[in-house]
């Protein structure tokens, strides 16, 4: 089985012509000329590298990290079960669509708390959003307390714009 055929029930389209703004406040994360490669549901993008790498923008993390050497090397890591739980959150992403809540065009799953403000991974933390409402507000989020140490206090204030 193709890689993805495998991870499509639990992706999104990755082919879009706005990924320079919506990668804006991730760009000192994200390493230069890569190329969008899978989009979750959850927002997380993997990303071929020019080295063939495969990197992932965890989101709700705020981090980015090399995850396979090759897409080889990837498609090799998802015949493991929990690789599909943790890189594309397949169990929250059934459990999600079992209770009615399938996202629209354009939209993606997003933790209300994030994972890496210390957020649940269950069904009560994910809220539906529009793609580019949640690279947006999470890359704004990053970009305020990436030069943090870790365990920092945040604090969340949503304003309206």
């Amino acid at each position: 089985m193709s890689i993805l055929a495998k991870t499509k029930p639990y992706t999104l389209p990755v082919e879009r012509g706005d990924w320079p703004q919506l990668l804006a406040d991730w760009r000192t994360l994200v390493p230069n000329n890569f190329t969008p490669w899978i989009l979750t549901r959850f927002g997380e993008l993997f990303m071929r590298q020019p080295d063939e790498r495969i990197g992932m923008l965890q989101v709700s993390n705020f981090r980015y990290s090399v995850v396979a050497e090759n897409a080889t090397d990837f498609a090799e890591w998802l015949s493991d079960k929990d690789k599909m739980a943790e890189w594309f959150l397949a169990p929250l992403v059934r459990q999600l669509e079992r209770s009615g809540r399938i996202l629209a065009a354009d939209q993606c799953y997003s933790f209300i708390t994030p994972l890496g403000l210390g957020g649940e991974l269950n069904e009560k933390n994910v809220m539906l959003i529009p793609i580019h409402e949640h690279f947006g507000l999470w890359g704004e989020v990053y970009d305020q307390i990436k030069d943090m140490p870790d365990g920092g206090t945040v604090v969340l204030r949503i304003k309206d714009r």
